[in-house]
């Protein structure tokens, strides 16, 4: 019987380098995007035999602005996906897009490649917020791309949102979702803004140039757009991921329930036959390398253990009990008596159905914490 797995190709051309940044990713190297992505493809090359007894069921496009790129490349690869290994036929075929690369051309040649969820990064609704975070677009931007995704024939879409933006208030997050839920979305992912170390808004911030929203106040926006987004029929599912129902992330639920994935292209990770591994995030080692498998780690009892109650308890579900029991021949509520008894007492989690499950997700770092 065959397994299922998920397809993850990295695209790392961008427009412009986001102010909080992190990923990688390259605004001066479109020049070798043909180059790119015919390494990507000798690199899937690689997997053909070793993927011959999986299934992909899930395909993601990420970058990176998978969107900068013309459409015929990514079709491209996805022509070779499908003539080299086993696709489902009610596959999920993501891709990542900016609204100011979004064409209707382009949404036309994607829906013919077979992609059929579009995830769009927005932030904010507000166009002195996305010049301040250096987004290449404005909001107007946004409302014709989702048109053309539309009228191109997308009923998938995802946008994502930042909070804890600079001056962001309560009423800036009730506006701009009263406004995604107009627009009949699938999906909408709402992130803290992260500062991390080498971008260009961890070195305001360091600097105090500027002083961004405290962390109560980053909780309590992330608490009402969880409250705003389900008022209007977008269930929390994860941590900062809500959706109308039957349009979870298939690709992300992979994820988070420790299924077999597969990374290709530039820094992408994999988890794949028990091990996980990495590419370099060099981008000339990867383009004229030998595609070295990096940071190799065989998966143990103890990690395996740690991995599916970190991934679980980001679920709105949480951890299924009967089936960690059975996974690993152990007693779950006795192996970590201690802790769950601490957080129960403490009216973090609750055990119903069961499963375990996260009370505050604002605190849902320290909670996962106490397991390991």
């Amino acid at each position: 019987m065959k397994k299922n797995i998920s397809l993850y190709i990295h695209i790392p051309f961008c427009k412009s380098k986001c102010l909080y940044c992190g990923f990688c990713s390259f605004c001066d190297k479109g020049q070798y995007v043909l180059n790119y992505i015919q390494k990507v493809k000798q690199e899937l090359a690689l997997y053909k035999q070793k993927l011959k007894d999986r299934i992909i069921q899930t395909i993601y496009i990420g970058g990176g602005t998978p969107s900068v790129v013309d459409a015929s490349f990514i079709k491209e690869l996805l022509c070779f996906v499908y003539d080299n290994f086993n696709v489902a036929k009610n596959a999920e075929i993501s891709i990542e897009a900016n609204p100011d690369s979004i064409t209707q051309e382009k949404a036309i040649m994607w829906k013919e490649s077979k992609i059929n969820r579009v995830s769009v990064g927005l932030q904010s609704n507000k166009n002195e917020t996305l010049k301040f975070l250096k987004r290449p677009h404005t909001f107007e931007d946004y409302l014709e791309a989702i048109k053309s995704l539309k009228q191109a024939g997308f009923t998938n879409i995802n946008t994502d949102i930042l909070l804890g933006l600079l001056n962001q208030t309560e009423e800036d997050i009730k506006n701009l979702i009263k406004i995604l839920a107009s627009l009949n979305l699938t999906h909408i992912s709402a992130y803290g803004l992260m500062v991390e170390e080498g971008t260009a808004l961890f070195d305001l911030v360091k600097s105090k140039k500027i002083v961004l929203p405290s962390e109560e106040i980053a909780v309590n926006l992330y608490n009402l757009a969880s409250k705003e987004l389900k008022k209007y029929g977008y269930n929390r599912y994860e941590i900062s991921n809500f959706s109308k129902p039957n349009f979870e992330c298939k690709h992300n639920l992979n994820y988070w329930q420790r299924g077999e994935f597969l990374g290709v292209g530039l820094s992408s990770y994999s988890f794949f036959c028990g091990e996980h591994f990495e590419n370099t995030n060099n981008f000339f080692e990867y383009l004229e390398g030998d595609l070295k498998r990096l940071n190799i780690e065989k998966e143990t009892l103890k990690t395996a253990m740690e991995e599916v109650i970190m991934l679980s308890l980001r679920l709105e579900k949480g951890l299924d009990i009967i089936s960690f029991n059975k996974m690993f021949n152990v007693n779950f509520l006795e192996k970590y008596h201690k802790q769950i008894q601490k957080l129960l007492n403490n009216n973090l989690i609750e055990i119903k159905d069961n499963h375990l499950k996260i009370v505050n997700f604002e605190v849902s770092n320290m909670i996962i914490s106490e397991f390991f």
